[in-house]
């Protein structure tokens, strides 16, 4: 019993160091924001909303879903929610843009196999997002 104690203290100390750092925390919020905004779409889809409706709302709800879990675990920001929230949109919207824009150019006129451009740009609108919510969304306010 002492060793499976052991283990789970070693397991929840491996785990508090690991969310230490914000890059984790980053990934792990957009794992839950990708289940969290495939779910809405799925389950609108099954109550027989037309899919670009569910995507409409799934993108909406994902959206403030992540700004939410962003603010609070991932940056612990103590800025003034309604500029971070206009910042937070922008960088949404630039990130969507530009991921739009790479699928294009990449599946439309390089010929690359569609799953796989999708899943590359996941990786690509990430780092844009990572970035912008670090250097700009939730940046922290100087004092002077």
């Amino acid at each position: 019993m002492q060793l499976i104690v052991r283990g789970i203290i070693n397991i929840r100390n491996y785990i508090e160091k690991l969310f230490k750092h914000r890059e984790v925390r980053f990934l792990f919020v957009g794992v839950i924001n990708t289940i969290v905004g495939f779910g809405v779409f799925a389950i609108f889809v099954a109550l027989g909303l037309p899919y670009l409706i569910a995507n409409t709302f799934s993108t909406i709800i994902g959206v403030l879903n992540s700004y939410l879990w962003n603010r609070f675990f991932t940056f612990k920001s103590k800025n003034r929610a309604l500029d971070e929230i206009i910042r937070f949109s922008f960088v949404y919207f630039v990130s969507y843009c530009f991921g739009m824009l790479f699928l294009w150019v990449i599946v439309g006129k390089m010929g690359v196999n569609t799953y796989f451009a999708g899943a590359l740009n996941i990786f690509v609108t990430m780092l844009i997002s990572w970035f912008g919510h670090k250097n700009f969304s939730f940046k922290a306010k100087k004092v002077i």
